[in-house]
């Protein structure tokens, strides 16, 4: 075998593994995954979810053991093929340790499965952790009342199930939070448990439209010293859906910011764009006392004016139809920036975020066309505050 083949094969068998263990969107919608391929042995999760979660990281432990092994087995019979016997021994020499640990590995993991599914999985590590919770402070007796309690719940229509990455997601019932992972499950009573969002992160998706991506890390942290904390890392949109299930609310410290929904991230680049255009001058006779609140969420001066300032024409430069060409506005100030921004995105086609701010609206008032451009700050009023 040429070095470039063993490059070749090591690289692919190393692409093969990772999408074994850390399954594609593609591999799944083939249902090229372990859980897919084996779901006949694993059961239902609906129906019994802690045995389904038992069984699948039981399977998923064993099937990567298996997969070194067969990387050695294949490249050791194609190098043997194909080597002259002196090298063939040398070779030898050089990879028994390495043939006798990928023998090895699987040889103990199922070793370790065998020993944790006798007595029906009560030596699991899975079962071994919901023992934690039968104590004498609550009305489980043994682990398995409390997989009942979850296997219950879960067949619930009303729980929240948000997927973190393709090997983990968020389980949050009525009374459990539960993160599952490809060889583990974390699980935490919500009665006993704190739950802090420690850090966000952003991350853009398109430099062309507003789209961008936040995280939010969250902290779960029984009460119980014997129940280890864990972390959940979920999309900032996911957030309110996970805090409207839990019986607490989620404690956010003062130094983590994110939007809770693609409309609060619209507001703030709509907001943005506006700051970039020409600012509004009041007449001389207008002083901004006398300005009422706002129309919309009347706890706010109005800060912006829609003025006409586009060209009206398209990307290409050419001249817009006038059934699309922006139109004067001639309301006085009426409206926050907040609401305007909210106003603008609620006319708009919601499954096409992208365009949004490409679009154009009409003044709630009069109903005059406008587009972004046409959207500007008043002279020393930059940004209300809706408190």
């Amino acid at each position: 075998m040429s070095q470039e083949s063993v490059i070749v094969f090591t690289i692919f068998y190393a692409l093969l593994c990772f999408c074994i263990v850390y399954p594609s969107t593609e591999f799944e919608s083939a249902g090229l995954t372990v859980d897919h391929i084996f779901s006949s042995r694993l059961g239902s999760e609906s129906i019994s979810f802690v045995q389904y979660h038992i069984r699948r990281t039981s399977l998923n432990l064993m099937v990567h053991s298996l997969l070194p092994l067969m990387y050695i087995r294949v490249y050791f019979m194609q190098f043997a093929s194909e080597a002259n016997p002196d090298s063939y021994s040398t070779v030898m020499v050089t990879w028994k340790i390495l043939i006798a640990a990928v023998v090895l590995l699987p040889t103990l993991v199922a070793t370790a499965i065998y020993y944790w599914s006798r007595n029906n999985w009560q030596n699991h590590p899975v079962a071994k952790h919901l023992t934690k919770f039968a104590t004498s402070r609550t009305r489980f007796v043994d682990w398995q009342a409390v997989a009942t309690s979850i296997n219950d719940e879960y067949r619930r229509d009303d729980k929240v199930v948000i997927r973190m990455n393709p090997i983990s997601r968020i389980v949050a019932t009525e009374s459990w939070v539960i993160k599952t992972g490809p060889y583990w499950i974390n699980v935490a009573h919500q009665d006993d448990t704190t739950m802090i969002a420690y850090k966000s992160d952003t991350h853009e998706v398109s430099q062309e439209a507003f789209e961008t991506v936040q995280f939010v890390n969250i902290a779960v942290r029984p009460i119980r010293e014997e129940i280890k904390e864990f972390s959940i890392r979920i999309n900032a949109l996911d957030f309110k859906e996970l805090q409207d299930r839990l019986s607490h609310p989620i404690t956010i410290l003062s130094s983590v910011k994110f939007h809770r929904s693609v409309l609060d991230r619209f507001v703030d680049v709509f907001m943005d764009q506006v700051s970039q255009n020409p600012i509004y001058r009041l007449d001389s006779d207008v002083v901004m006392e006398n300005l009422d609140s706002c129309f919309a969420c009347m706890q706010t001066q109005p800060n912006i004016k829609i003025e006409k300032h586009c060209l009206d024409v398209d990307g290409n430069g050419e001249p817009l139809p006038q059934a699309r060409c922006c139109q004067v506005c001639n309301c006085r100030p009426m409206w926050c920036i907040e609401c305007v921004a909210k106003w603008f995105a609620s006319r708009q086609n919601q499954s096409e975020r992208d365009s949004w701010l490409q679009q154009k609206c009409t003044c709630p008032m009069c109903r005059a066309r406008f587009c972004i451009l046409d959207v500007c700050y008043i002279e020393g009023m930059r940004r209300g505050v809706n408190s």
